[in-house]
């Protein structure tokens, strides 16, 4: 079933990661738009108003715990599921970037690299809901 009414914005500042995870959800049928970087993703979120943002947790400027704490502040962004992917390690606090992002109001953490028909499983549960 082909979803293409469904935007999905993804911020990475990587641009390989960016276009492999770009690739991987325009191939289900979604439509896809990017940022890279926290204040980026704010702004894109608020104008393009998409149905999920896919949030990588390092990113220049803002991290990603504390651009999801925005968006979930934010009146008009507020009910957008925010799925955080990462590749940090514990050397680099992911686990307190984590939990800060998951009590900003992030629906759940994936880790880099995970299967594609993971990634699939969690498109489905926030956007076929």
């Amino acid at each position: 079933m082909r979803n293409t009414a469904k935007k999905i914005l993804i911020v990475d500042n990587n641009k390989a990661c960016r276009e492999s995870l770009g690739g991987f959800i325009k191939g289900l049928g979604y439509e896809v738009f990017e940022a890279t970087t926290g204040l980026e993703a704010i702004d894109r979120a608020s104008t393009i108003r998409p149905d999920l943002i896919m949030m990588d947790l390092r990113l220049p400027g803002m991290n990603g715990d504390e651009a999801t704490a925005r968006l979930k502040r934010n009146v008009s962004t507020r009910h957008i599921p925010v799925v955080i992917n990462t590749s940090w390690t514990t050397a680099c606090n992911v686990g307190d970037r984590a939990n800060r992002a998951l009590d900003a109001g992030a629906a759940e953490i994936l880790y880099k690299p995970f299967h594609l028909t993971m990634l699939r499983d969690v498109l489905r549960t926030y956007l076929l809901a």
